[in-house]
């Protein structure tokens, strides 16, 4: 089982309704549990919130959705969903629960050594594949639902994935390819 660690996981909490976000905007200014907010509808058409204690990234939409970006685990995503939604049930007075679902999970890993990103790219398929180091450092694979980027500092990125259990998978699959052209 391939050793990661989270980056990142993001997700999104639905609510049944279309928020007003200037009158959400004044109402948060006044909440303890929120460390910031601004609302800048000229240049952005959302509201931007950072929820204490931690200073997790929330921004809500009119079409009544919030998205909850940093958390650092599942768990984290589902407790900031339940602070979010606490202080959002006080304003909006609903009964239901708010759908949340988590969209992806950022995770990295590392290789001791690897062979030259060019080898790899052949050794995995350039049609999986996209290395063009003049564009970006990382050669790109695409495995199934997931996206791997493989830097030649040895870091590997996953990202597209809401499983830590497909996340370990993808990890485990690429790295045992990339060993295999080492031998």
């Amino acid at each position: 089982m391939a050793e990661f660690e989270i980056a990142n996981v993001v997700g999104m909490v639905t609510y049944q309704q279309e928020l007003d976000l200037s009158a959400l905007a004044e109402t948060f200014e006044e909440q303890p549990e929120i460390n910031s907010v601004t609302y800048e509808p000229a240049e952005n058409h959302w509201l931007q919130t950072r929820f204490a204690p931690d200073d997790t990234y929330v921004p809500f939409y009119r079409s009544g959705k919030c998205s909850i970006v940093g958390a650092t685990s599942p768990e984290h995503f589902e407790e900031t969903v339940g602070r979010v939604n606490t202080l959002m049930r006080e304003l909006l007075e609903f009964d239901y629960e708010p759908t949340a679902e988590i969209k992806n999970i950022v995770a990295t890993a590392e290789l001791d050594s690897l062979p030259p990103l060019e080898t790899i790219a052949i050794g995995l398929g350039l049609e999986q594949t996209e290395y063009e180091p003049e564009q970006f450092p990382a050669l790109i694979y695409r495995g199934g639902d997931s996206v791997l980027l493989v830097f030649s500092s040895g870091e590997i990125v996953c990202t597209g994935l809401t499983d830590l259990d497909q996340i370990s998978s993808a990890i485990d699959d690429i790295t045992e390819q990339i060993e295999t052209l080492s031998v």
